[in-house]
């Protein structure tokens, strides 16, 4: 990545946006249709504390939850909710690039097929829209979210990891492939919405 998180942390953080879990992959079944595997709500609890300390230094918390409607998101935001008292509520404009019924694809060649829709965002290169309407689409979801909220408080989304990368990347000098690369499953990024999606940190301090 070419910038760093901000070093004001996470104190003006009023979004965390969440990649799910680790999902099942099930050929033959679409992508939007996996779900949690059977493992993966201690990982999700693991982070729900994460970023509870993180917010925490600052005498915040995450006071709303949302999810999309994908269930590998529902899944996460419902372990995160149990965490933290919340229940969540769905938009499905917050789901992952529209992609439709797609053949089963072994790591590297899906990973160069999201290379190709990052470096050709006008054209509609996977699935059923191009890298910039589903950023146009998350993004207006996105807005939606926080303007919901009253102030001062922080929105947690879980969603995917295409759409949090077009998102956050472009406002914050950062290559498309290597924040999308980067992403665990779970992963969260603290981001300032009211300063363009200025990212200020990420709960997995280790990551790049």
């Amino acid at each position: 990545m070419s910038a760093e998180p901000s070093p004001r942390g996470v104190a003006n953080a009023d979004l965390v946006l969440v990649r799910h879990a680790r999902p099942v992959l099930r050929s033959g079944v679409k992508a939007s249709q996996w779900r949690l595997e059977e493992d993966a709500v201690p990982a999700v609890t693991a982070l729900a504390a994460e970023i509870d300390r993180q917010l925490g230094v600052h005498g915040r918390r995450v006071t709303r939850l949302w999810s999309s409607t994908e269930p590998k998101a529902v899944e996460t935001a419902a372990a995160l909710g149990a965490e933290w008292g919340l229940k969540a509520q769905q938009l499905a404009d917050l789901g992952e690039h529209r992609r439709g019924a797609l053949p089963f694809l072994g790591d590297v060649e899906w990973r160069e097929t999201i290379a190709r829709m990052f470096a050709r965002p006008h054209e509609v290169v996977l699935g059923l829209e191009s890298a910039d309407e589903a950023r146009v689409r998350f993004t207006a979801a996105v807005r939606e979210v926080v303007a919901s909220a009253g102030t001062g408080e922080v929105s947690a989304v879980a969603t995917h990891a295409t759409v949090m990368t077009l998102l956050v990347a472009p406002s914050n000098g950062l290559d498309h492939l290597t924040l999308w690369g980067s992403l665990e499953m779970p992963d969260a990024l603290f981001v300032d919405s009211r300063d363009d999606f200025r990212l200020l940190a990420r709960a997995w301090q280790d990551r790049p």
